[in-house]
């Protein structure tokens, strides 16, 4: 089995030849590295998940996740669920298409003022509106006898009237604000939002309390 292995090596020339076989072996566990360290430095292995923290991880999404955790939606739909397709393979195809034009954008500092969704998001989150609120679009009662009813309360996008639903009326880089809640993959494991003096405070009350 292994000389078989080695013998397809040679014979496809994946082997190099013996005076470069060393700086061979060091460009490529270089490059797997420095693979390694940029998957570990962007947490992307988060990037799978359906944590909305995801999307604030190293890029500009920063206003779109702070007025989202002000939004009704915050208790009923993630990041994934709205922007996303609904499919496995779609999901992560996605994901993926999406995650590298993002990572693209912010390596190059060419990100706007005002983050607009492009026509392949529009569509994704226009389906995914109509699929959560379906009985609010169409009417059953009504489908059997109005003409294109369906069509007539879908042919425009769901935000062409809830225009703040769910990123509200200031969606900026510089106006929304810094993300202030700290972000579960860089936080230490002990992190309390309570200050240390308080928490002194609130132990010593208790033990003059107890006595």
């Amino acid at each position: 089995m292994k000389s078989g292995f080695k013998r397809f090596l040679f014979e496809h020339s994946l082997i190099p030849p013996h005076n470069w076989r060393r700086a061979a072996t060091f460009l490529v566990a270089a490059i797997l590295g420095l693979g390694f360290f940029l998957i570990k430095i962007s947490n992307a292995p988060s990037y799978l998940s359906d944590d909305p923290q995801a999307c604030v991880n190293c890029h500009i999404m920063t206003p779109q996740y702070i007025t989202w955790t002000h939004s009704s939606h915050r208790e009923v739909a993630d990041c994934n669920a709205c922007h996303v397709p609904h499919n496995p393979v779609g999901k992560y195809y996605f994901k993926a298409k999406d995650g590298l034009y993002h990572a693209a954008v912010f390596t190059a500092r060419a990100e706007p003022e005002v983050i607009r969704a492009r026509p392949a998001s529009i569509e994704v989150i226009q389906n995914n509106c109509i699929r959560c609120h379906q009985d609010q679009v169409t009417d059953a009662k009504l489908e059997a006898f109005t003409a294109d009813h369906t069509a007539n309360r879908t042919d425009r996008t769901c935000w062409d009237c809830h225009r703040e639903v769910p990123h509200g009326k200031v969606r900026s880089l510089s106006s929304v604000g810094h993300q202030i809640e700290p972000i579960k993959e860089y936080a230490p494991k002990d992190l309390s939002i309570v200050p240390q003096w308080l928490e002194e405070s609130m132990k010593s009350s208790k033990e003059n309390k107890a006595k």
